[in-house]
């Protein structure tokens, strides 16, 4: 029953509070970008220590009543080493022999104007007060102690800095980044020197060395493998063929392999027949595979030359058109 009129109570004042129009402390997420401090621990090292008899740093005398004392951090102060990207450092701050009853408020020492704030508070004549502070540091690295009342010695261990960083933390949905990713549509193309040819002895290149022939009059067949990113969509294969003279046709065959721990299988996703036969020039076969084709994982796919006698005709190249994101 008295807990429950405590928090009862506790409801009623903030209540109170917020009808009145005092806004209660907020914080804001509004970095979404990568630029945020990283905390970079370090072993601890004494920054000062204003006390004469053990002095670090070059004040050895307490901070007096209303005086701010400026303490550089960056570079080498006292017993430590701080890099110059540090933007901000933890400290464990020590007020020792205070006077009077007062307390520390460490801030920027180019802030604007003192914070209303206190990091340590101490009465006359108290223990060493210790606390934990995290201060952000000045364009230039240093800082600024303010004691209110009477005198105090102050030492203080730095345990560790924060450095600006320029990752991006952000997550992102796939639409985000296919919207920032522009390789929707690829083309690869496969030149004639890729083809794995049957009876290599048989197979000469043509005088600029960027098409292949049979100088047999047997038919052979090779295969040019096309290997797509896993997850993309093969849309077409494209082969180009010289074709200069004569009855000779051939033969072109879209396989799909697919490794699995059953085995392999062999699918044919396009095969074209009796192409050819004198027409002349640069020839063009397009195949499209029937069904929608993604890569998967173990699966590699090749374009299949047969029937290729002759020197009539000219093998040249194969050009493979994938949607790396479908």
């Amino acid at each position: 029953m008295l807990e429950r009129s405590r928090w009862t109570a506790i409801g009623a004042a903030v209540a109170v509070v917020l009808g009145a129009g005092i806004g209660l402390p907020s914080a804001s997420a509004a970095v979404t970008s990568g630029n945020r401090a990283v905390f970079v621990p370090m072993e601890p090292c004494r920054l000062f220590d204003t006390r004469p008899a053990t002095n670090v740093g070059v004040r050895s005398t307490p901070i007096t009543a209303n005086e701010s004392f400026t303490q550089q951090v960056t570079g080498s102060n006292g017993n430590c080493v701080i890099p110059p990207d540090a933007t901000a450092v933890s400290m464990n701050v020590t007020a020792v022999g205070g006077t009077a009853g007062s307390f520390l408020t460490i801030y920027p020492s180019d802030a604007a104007s003192r914070p209303q704030a206190s990091n340590l508070n101490w009465t006359a004549g108290s223990a060493p007060t210790p606390n934990k502070v995290d201060v952000k540091l000045s364009a230039g690295g240093a800082i600024n102690l303010y004691n209110l009342a009477g005198n105090v010695d102050v030492l203080a261990d730095v345990v560790g800095y924060y450095a600006d960083h320029n990752h991006d933390d952000r997550y992102y949905t796939k639409e985000q980044i296919d919207a920032t990713v522009n390789d929707t549509l690829r083309s690869e193309v496969h030149g004639s020197f890729d083809m794995r040819w049957e009876q290599p002895s048989l197979v000469v290149t043509t005088a600029n060395n960027t098409c292949i022939t049979n100088t047999n009059g047997n038919g052979i067949f090779g295969e040019i493998p096309i290997t797509i990113p896993v997850g993309s969509r093969l849309i077409s294969v494209d082969t180009l063929v010289l074709d200069t003279a004569g009855p000779t046709t051939y033969s072109v065959d879209l396989v799909k392999t697919t490794i699995t721990a059953l085995g392999v299988t062999v699918a044919h996703l396009g095969f074209v027949s009796g192409l050819g036969g004198g027409t002349g020039g640069l020839v063009h076969t397009v195949i499209t595979p029937a069904a929608v084709e993604i890569a998967g994982v173990g699966v590699s796919y090749a374009l299949r030359v047969g029937d290729f006698a002759n020197s009539a005709n000219a093998f040249c190249q194969v050009t493979a058109n994938y949607d790396t994101k479908p």
